[in-house]
């Protein structure tokens, strides 16, 4: 906590404070938030019973004679003020109370795939552009040394010590040089916009740097077991515990619930007053075409659910198999590009720009071996880049409070 202070007072940003920042600014995990909280207190609601009916009626009004409309001469006239409630069981309470739990439970799982999209986006973003400022400053870098060497080019050619095509050749080089400044100073300036849109403003600081790429929490191990816990698995887990939830609800509405009512009637002055009870339930008259079907059909989506979850866990498994394998094979290319390419293409360069010199060699071998030197750099920067993406994708796939 002290160096991350540390790093914001000197306006430096780390890669965990970007994903911190992105947390406190992302509607999305707010929105799944808001979901789970709603269906956590539909879930308190369905566990009571419904609420009372109030009753009033006017019955048996003569509708004509002598007392037409009257509401106190005829003796089978009655106002009525009565109540009604039904009661539902509390094992169906609990099983509609248990739908939304779990409903719950799948807004809660959608908050970790926000979670997860989240912090792989924004890790890739701060990456992407850390990675494309050690490029640029690498051509900007090569370009001074080109300016340079056009600069002792154009004085040899005036002495005659070289021909005029070597500067022409060098200032191609310049062009071209130029323009692969162009293009990733504009990658950079997307990179720069991708990151602004997860962390806000907070995207113009100086960022800390790269971050240990060898390591990843997610190991070949385990692999299986944990992809159980993916964020979409969870979430058609979820859906599949819905849908049997649902299935007990259906079997709790194959037994009718029993309303009962109470009413109080007054009639005429000269007749006594009047009161009722009753109680009512549905009838099943066709439960084979009805209530059964309902059953089946709650069955067969927390079959579906199932099913569609085994299949995810089965494809997530190949593509991260497939991410950890490129993973390990760009840490395997970029130790080779350190070890052995780079440092031979600048032994090349140094002996290309010896013999030039010594007036052995030609300035356009010195460009020749420059632009390789240069290309194999940017190379393994791209390719640092890559392993950069698939590494945020490994690291941020299962958020650490889905593990926990």
């Amino acid at each position: 906590m002290a160096q991350a202070l540390t790093q914001q007072e000197r306006g430096v940003l780390s890669l965990s404070q970007a994903l911190a920042l992105a947390e406190q600014r992302s509607e999305a995990l707010r929105a799944q938030d808001a979901a789970t909280k709603a269906a956590q207190s539909q879930a308190i609601a369905a566990g009571e019973l419904p609420d009372p009916m109030l009753n009033l009626e006017v019955i048996n009004i003569p509708a004509n004679g002598p007392d037409q409309f009257s509401l106190a001469a005829d003796f089978m006239t009655m106002r009525g003020v009565g109540v009604s409630q039904t009661f539902t069981r509390k094992d169906k309470r609990n099983a509609q109370a248990n739908v939304f739990n779990k409903s719950a439970e799948f807004a809660q799982a959608g908050k970790f795939q926000a979670l997860s999209k989240l912090r792989t986006a924004t890790a890739q973003a701060y990456l992407d552009r850390v990675y494309l400022q050690e490029m640029l400053l690498l051509l900007q870098s090569q370009r001074n040394e080109l300016a340079l060497q056009i600069e002792a080019a154009d004085a040899q050619y005036r002495s005659g010590k070289t021909a005029q095509t070597d500067v022409f050749a060098a200032r191609t080089e310049l062009g071209l040089m130029d323009l692969k400044i162009q293009d990733t100073q504009t990658l950079l300036d997307n990179a720069q916009a991708e990151l602004q849109r997860w962390v806000g403003e907070q995207a113009d600081a100086t960022l800390a740097g790269p971050v240990d790429l060898t390591q990843s929490r997610l190991q070949a191990s385990d692999l299986f077991e944990k992809l159980h816990r993916h964020p979409e698995v969870l979430a058609l887990e979820k859906v599949e515990a819905t849908a049997l939830a649902e299935v007990q609800v259906k079997q709790q509405e194959k037994s009718a619930d029993w309303t009962l009512s109470v009413m109080y009637a007054g009639r005429g002055p000269a007749f006594s007053e009047m009161l009722s009870f009753g109680a009512s339930r549905p009838l099943f008259v066709d439960q084979d075409n009805r209530q059964n079907q309902a059953l089946v059909s709650a069955n067969a989506m927390a079959a579906k659910a199932k099913a569609e979850r085994i299949e995810l866990h089965r494809e997530l498994l190949v593509q991260t198999q497939r991410w950890q394998q490129t993973w390990k094979s760009n840490l395997k290319r970029i130790s080779d590009f350190d070890r052995s390419l780079i440092p031979l293409t600048q032994q090349r360069t140094q002996a290309a720009l010896a013999a030039y010199q010594g007036a052995t060699g030609t300035l356009a071998e010195v460009l020749a071996a420059r632009r390789m030197e240069i290309d194999m750099r940017m190379e393994k920067l791209r390719i640092q880049m890559d392993t950069a993406q698939l590494w945020a994708q490994l690291e941020y796939l299962i958020p650490v409070e889905v593990q926990q």
